[in-house]
């Protein structure tokens, strides 16, 4: 190495992977997004419903593409080990991460549900999503 970055290791070179992390990094930032406008409507109060359905496009749109970076994940890790779930905490955080964001969505769609409740379930799989991203990389 003469200077700069050194070089990728040889299993991080493929597209699986790179589409990946691709995928990855902008599905956390749509929730991040998402989550941010959670804190401004619980910090504004009922003043500004307006908020919810940007919320609710911003999750979705962080659901689909951390879906897509598991797949992704789960396919580049078949291609490197020739199996699909290797069973590590990584992995494992992934999908439930992923599945909070679903039972979010999930809330946003009942009535009962609608408003603070569903920020704040918002907020709490968005709070248990930071270990994932950040510790488990």
């Amino acid at each position: 190495m003469t200077g700069g970055l050194p070089p990728l290791p040889p299993e991080w070179r493929t597209a699986w992977f790179q589409l990946h992390a691709l995928l990855q990094f902008a599905g956390f930032a749509c929730v991040t997004v998402a989550s941010a406008l959670g804190v401004r409507t619980l910090l504004d109060g009922p003043r500004d419903a307006s908020l919810e359905p940007r919320i609710l496009a911003w999750t979705r749109a962080g659901f689909l593409l951390l879906g897509g970076a598991l797949a992704a994940g789960a396919l580049w890790t078949r291609q490197l080990w020739g199996g699909l779930w290797p069973r590590r905490p990584q992995e494992l955080w992934g999908l439930w991460v992923w599945l909070l964001f679903f039972v979010v969505l999930h809330v946003h769609r009942v009535k009962a549900f609608k408003g603070r409740t569903a920020v704040m379930a918002g907020l709490a799989a968005w709070a248990l999503a930071v270990p994932a991203w950040f510790l488990w990389r």
